[in-house]
């Protein structure tokens, strides 16, 4: 279970209707002690070369100065979420073949400025390779 401030959500769900049509990325900071907990997010650039409507990627020295700065407050990074324009809040292969399998990689799906759903998912390692399954998000005040 992915559970989120009320705050960081709104923070979440503003950026991807800002930044649409083009992905936006962040991440979450928090505490994972049974539940993992987001208590706040930080928006990074999405710094992919190509198309930024269909991809992203996180410059891996902002995701250290991050990283960093949440150790300082007694946090961490627990996972990121990026905005998916005009599909649905599922990951892509690209996704896949791009995460880790401790982080939440919550997805927001935006249609036409405004925010459609948002799911979140998890790697999981199998004999048959790496797949996501969708893990629940409750949204705390």
């Amino acid at each position: 279970m992915l559970v989120v401030s009320g705050a960081a959500m709104k923070k979440i769900l503003d950026h991807c209707v800002e930044s649409y049509p083009y992905e936006c990325c962040g991440l979450m900071l928090g505490k994972d002690e049974g539940e993992r907990r987001v208590v706040d997010v930080v928006r990074v650039s999405n710094v992919h070369e190509g198309d930024r409507r269909v991809r992203y990627r996180i410059d891996p020295m902002e995701y250290y100065r991050v990283e960093k700065s949440a150790e300082e407050r007694g946090l961490r990074v627990v996972g990121t979420y990026h905005s998916h324009p005009n599909v649905a809040a599922r990951p892509s292969q690209y996704d896949l073949e791009h995460s880790f399998p401790w982080y939440s990689y919550l997805i927001v799906s935006v249609s036409s400025g405004g925010v459609v759903e948002y799911r979140s998912w998890r790697r999981e390692d199998t004999n048959e390779g790496p797949r996501f399954v969708e893990e629940g998000v409750r949204v705390e005040e």
